[in-house]
Formats: C-alpha cells, sequence, structure tokens
C-alpha cells in the first residue's frame, strides 16, 4: 500500500509527499528497532532475574552441603582421634573399637562444589544478559574463589590407601557388614547426603581381633594418621568458610534485586 502511494508520488512529482513517506517510513523502521531492543532489554532483564534467582538457590544448596560435610567430617575425625590416642596405649589394652576406630578414619567425602546455574550462564554466554557489572564480577569471584577450594575439600590423606592395604580384608568385609560404612540418603534438593556411621558392630573371633591389631601396630601409620586428622581439620575450617560465605552472598543478591 505504502509502496503504491510512493510511486504513485513520483509519477506525479509530489515531492513533498515523497519526503514524508520517506520520513514515515524510516521513522517506521527506527521505532520498530526501539520497540524491539526494548522487548529484547526486558528479555534479558528477566532473564537474569531467573539466573540470579537459581544462583541463590545453589547457594542455599551448597550451604546446606556445607553444614553437612561439617557434621560428617566432624564424626570420621572424632574416630580418628580416638584411634591415634589408642595407638599409643599397650596393645593389651586394645579391643575391637581400636580397629573400628582405625577403619572410620579413613573415610573421605568427594563431591564437587553446586555451579550449575554459573556454568550454564557461561556456557550460554549469558553472562552480559545481568545488566549491573558488579554483581557479575562479584557472580564471577565467588565461583572462582570456589573452584580454587574445591582441592582442599576433595583432597583425600594417604592414610585411607595405607589402612586399606594394612587391615585384614576379613576385618574390612566384617565391617562393611557391621554397619561400619557411611550412609547416603537423597535430602529434598535431590542432592546425596552423607551421614559418618554412629554406631557399628564387629563380628569376629577373638584370635582375629587380636591378630589385626598386632598388624596395624606393627606398620607405622601414626604419621599417616596425624596427616589425616590435620586434613580433617582443615577441611571443616574451610567447609565453615563456605556455608558462611555461600550465606553472605545469598543476602548480598537479595539486597541487590
Amino acid at each position: 500500500m505504502l509502496l503504491h502511494r510512493v510511486i504513485d508520488h513520483v509519477k506525479a512529482q509530489n515531492w513533498t509527499a515523497i519526503v514524508l513517506d520517506f520520513v514515515i517510513v524510516v521513522m517506521g523502521v527506527f521505532i520498530g528497532i526501539q520497540v524491539s531492543n526494548w522487548n529484547a532489554a526486558r528479555r534479558d532483564v528477566s532473564e537474569a532475574r531467573v539466573y540470579i534467582g537459581r544462583i541463590q538457590e545453589d547457594l542455599l544448596a551448597n550451604k546446606q552441603d556445607m553444614a553437612m560435610r561439617i557434621a560428617y567430617f566432624s564424626g570420621v575425625r572424632e574416630h580418628a582421634l580416638a584411634a591415634l590416642n589408642a595407638r599409643r596405649k599397650p596393645a593389651t589394652a586394645l579391643d575391637k573399637q581400636f580397629l573400628i576406630d582405625s577403619f572410620i578414619a579413613s573415610f573421605s567425602l568427594v563431591r564437587s562444589y553446586q555451579r550449575n546455574t554459573y556454568d550454564e550462564l557461561l556456557s550460554a554466554g549469558a553472562m552480559n544478559k545481568i545488566p549491573d557489572v558488579e554483581i557479575r564480577n562479584r557472580i564471577a569471584e565467588y565461583y572462582r574463589v570456589a573452584e580454587g577450594s574445591q582441592y582442599y575439600m576433595n583432597s583425600v590423606p594417604g592414610y585411607e590407601d595405607a589402612l586399606r592395604r594394612t587391615m585384614p580384608y576379613e576385618v574390612q568385609a566384617a565391617l562393611r557388614f557391621g554397619d561400619c560404612n557411611a550412609s547416603f540418603a537423597t535430602d529434598e534438593t535431590g542432592a546425596i547426603a552423607a551421614t559418618a556411621p554412629q554406631d557399628c558392630t564387629l563380628d569376629i573371633a577373638p584370635e582375629q581381633t587380636s591378630a589385626a591389631i598386632s598388624k596395624l601396630l606393627a606398620t607405622d601409620l601414626e604419621p599417616d594418621l596425624t596427616r589425616a586428622l590435620a586434613d580433617f581439620d582443615l577441611k571443616i575450617q574451610i567447609f565453615r568458610i563456605w556455608e558462611d560465605r555461600a550465606q553472605a552472598f545469598y543476602d548480598y543478591l537479595e539486597d541487590a534485586k
């Protein structure tokens, strides 16, 4: 319709009408682009809010995960400390509990820090959809530091391998069948929550107990056990720091909404 009108005006050499038609076309294109840009900006802001909300959900999940890890490694640490103290006693004073403590002290828990939303932001190239530069920088810095802490969170002390190579297999099997394993359950977010064993039994003959105790004492496991205890202390400290950091960053994003 507009094209036909322009052609008619050209044929009639109505230059004023031609200029007006040109202005109308330009204004229409300009307004169309502005409306498109405005809609795109609104979509970006909406998507940014969704991403930030999801990052907050990840932060709460991480906070809960850190609390679980603190409880888990605190329990393992108690057994490690008991095993270390027992090694300094006469062999005749030791019993099945020494084997139980030594076994549980070898437990570890390797798991990744929750960062699904952040990884999605990076893979989709959507970080720039968050309009606030400071928020973008804070998000990137938070996960950069978290990635650096993963090494300490997931380190496995050499005591685990040393104990498993030294303790007779029959005793390890009896411990596992006697509920001396960590238990795993799914929490409300679908994440796996681990719990250190609370009550476990060791059903083996007295002579097996004596032989296993003698073998553990004959092997110099104390340096590895000491190193494991130091590792547990460091882990618990790191978990507490990241529990607080997750809550603090959640609060920052909440205030920035």
